[in-house]
């Protein structure tokens, strides 16, 4: 990484005081020495200050302990659901399975928990001539119920429901014994795999009942486009880290843009070694001032990257500060729009229908810990949209979800690894 680039992570120091010591002159600056027995004296002070009682409360904060993300595990056939089900599930757990089948999958869940646990199993009422799901599970619940004698001597009920949005009634009726694990079959409860309102219940399952004092400690998901997100979305330390490895000179496999997922603006930044390639046509909406877009502008040599952001007063000092680029007034979510600023840049017209290939978002309201679902909402319209290989989006709320999501096949893949290094 060159000189430069680290230069503009950082920013410089810009005061004029004389408590700064870069402002200092070299005479005046306290010898290492000096500085150690500094330090040494402030220590023995404080140390003699706390036995005799004397030491002042601190007013600084403390630091909040950090809580682990509770893992959303999204699988994608009835196998790996069976496997995710065997490995997370524990004896004594309560668990609610939303979209239940009563089949193999409610097998498991009721011989993992046990004597002591219990299940509450949760469908949809429905007509078989209309599903089409006549087939799916036994559909006889009184028998299933209470035919699977070696299940033991748990608790399990079985619900069925008028209309989808009544489930939130089940975290009422329970609560005094909330439930650790939440499965869902998302296109069994929902008629279609369903990503955001199949989001939206497991966000609102996890904060409902973490807010009663029993923090979850798992969610099961099966469905294939959840799946498909765990393993594009990306948490930026892990990048930075090495813990993810991913190839970022083309789309995934499922042919969708990988997205990273960052806080504050270096870790935006530090992504652009990693991502941006030398002859890449980029673009970042929420460009602000210009900064970022002028740091990409420069990793793409044989490119360019152009900045978009709805003010027009912001674009106007961005054009003023960075003269030799391109900058227009746009908004996110009109990804058309995003088409028809490039085609005023683009000299071949060839290369107008081929939209981006990084994007770059820091979106107000996007980039604090809410708004999940509208982040979600505005990476698939620039996914579809401008078709780019990656986006990199500054968003506390989906870096959360990055630290959330996995995907079973990778949980799988590094168990077998840890199994074969055992053996």
């Amino acid at each position: 990484m060159s000189g430069t680039f680290l230069a503009a992570l950082r920013s410089p120091c810009c005061c004029c005081c004389c408590c700064c010591f870069c402002c200092r002159p070299s005479s005046l600056l306290p010898t290492a020495d000096a500085f150690a027995a500094s330090q040494s004296s402030t220590r023995t002070v404080a140390a003699k200050a706390k036995d005799d009682g004397t030491a002042k409360p601190s007013n600084k904060p403390r630091q909040q302990k950090r809580i682990k993300p509770v893992p959303y595990i999204a699988t994608t056939s009835t196998i790996e659901h069976g496997r995710a089900l065997s490995q997370y599930l524990k004896r004594g757990d309560r668990v609610l399975e939303l979209g239940t089948q009563l089949d193999a999958s409610t097998t498991i869940i009721r011989k993992a928990v046990g004597d002591g646990g219990s299940a509450v199993f949760v469908d949809v009422k429905r007509s078989d001539t209309n599903s089409g799901r006549s087939g799916q599970g036994s559909r006889n619940p009184e028998m299933f119920l209470q035919s699977n004698d070696n299940c033991g001597g748990n608790k399990s009920e079985y619900i069925e429901l008028d209309h989808f949005a009544q489930w939130r009634t089940i975290l009422d009726d329970n609560v005094e014994t909330p439930f650790d694990v939440l499965v869902l079959d998302a296109t069994a409860m929902l008629g279609n795999d369903l990503e955001l309102t199949s989001l939206s219940v497991v966000n609102e399952f996890v904060d409902d009942t973490s807010r009663r004092g029993r923090r979850p400690r798992a969610v099961i998901v099966k469905s294939k486009s959840i799946s498909s997100l765990s393993r594009r979305l990306i948490h930026a330390q892990r990048l930075f880290d090495g813990t993810v490895v991913r190839d970022f000179s083309s789309r995934s496999r499922d042919g969708k843009p990988y997205i990273i997922a960052g806080v504050g603006v270096e870790e935006y930044r530090r992504t652009i070694p990693h991502v941006v390639q030398e002859a890449d046509v980029c673009l970042e909406v929420g460009c602000f001032s210009g900064t970022t877009t002028r740091i990409v502008h420069d990793a793409a040599k044989l490119g360019y990257c152009i900045g978009v952001d709805i003010g027009s007063r912001i674009i106007a000092r961005a054009k003023q500060e960075h003269p030799d680029m391109h900058f227009a007034i746009g908004d996110a979510w009109k990804t058309l729009d995003m088409l028809r600023i490039k085609r005023n840049v683009e000299s071949s017209s060839d290369r107008v229908l081929e939209g981006y290939d990084v994007v770059y978002a820091d979106i107000g309201g996007l980039s604090g810990p809410d708004g999940t679902l509208e982040s979600l909402s505005l990476l698939d319209a620039l996914g579809y949209g401008l078709e780019p290989r990656c986006i990199v989006i500054k968003s506390r709320c989906m870096k959360r979800l990055a630290s959330s999501l996995r995907a079973y096949s990778d949980v799988w893949e590094k168990r077998r690894g840890q199994n074969d290094e055992k053996s």
